[in-house]
């Protein structure tokens, strides 16, 4: 029984000598709008995501033409310091999970966003979302309009970055106080390039 136990105790040690823990230091900034649009591109993005109930190129890319009726001043922009911590399994390159910090924290991000990872050649991607029309829990007068954090390492490069986008829109149907968050954060992780 302790031959067990001990052969027990090396196999669970040779599994989590297997894990990687990387470190990602990310530098950016987030910018906050609270101006409101007309009909616009990201109006016809929206009727994108309730006609298809998913988030396709070209909704995103309506989003992205959107974001151009804004000029640069519209912005409140601000420095973000950003922290990932990426536990993945090297050998079998397999994600185990992520965690991130944000300093200072855009008091918009939900923690309880669902979220979806992909594994590609070249990384990992981890992209926390929320459904249209949603109401945020932690600010219950403002329904989804657009929700998504992509948190991404990258094995060759050996880089981070984070990227999102939060748009809400007031229940009331208020105009002037919906605010619209982009994040946008790079930089360098422990070394864990691999070779082509």
């Amino acid at each position: 029984m302790k031959k067990f136990i001990l052969l027990f105790l090396v196999l669970s040690a040779s599994v989590q000598s297997e894990n990687s823990k990387i470190l990602c230091e990310l530098n950016g900034d987030f910018s906050v709008t609270y101006k409101d649009i007309k009909k616009t591109y990201l109006a016809e993005g929206i009727e994108l995501f309730k006609n298809l109930a998913r988030q396709t190129q070209q909704s995103l890319f309506l989003l992205r033409r959107a974001k151009t009726n804004f000029a640069e001043e519209d912005w409140q922009k601000s420095s973000m310091y950003v922290v990932q911590y990426w536990e993945i399994d090297s050998e079998k390159e397999i994600f185990n999970s992520l965690m991130h910090t944000l300093e200072p924290s855009p008091s918009w991000i939900n923690e309880d966003a669902s979220w979806s990872v992909k594994n590609s050649k070249t990384g990992f991607s981890v992209t926390h979302s929320m459904v249209l029309d949603e109401e945020h829990p932690l600010f219950p007068e403002y329904k989804v309009q657009f929700y998504e954090i992509t948190n991404t390492f990258n094995w060759f490069t050996g880089k981070g970055q984070i990227f999102g986008d939060i748009w809400l829109k007031k229940k009331d149907g208020t105009r002037g106080r919906n605010p619209k968050i982009e994040i946008f954060a790079n930089g360098n992780c422990q070394s864990q390039k691999k070779k082509f």
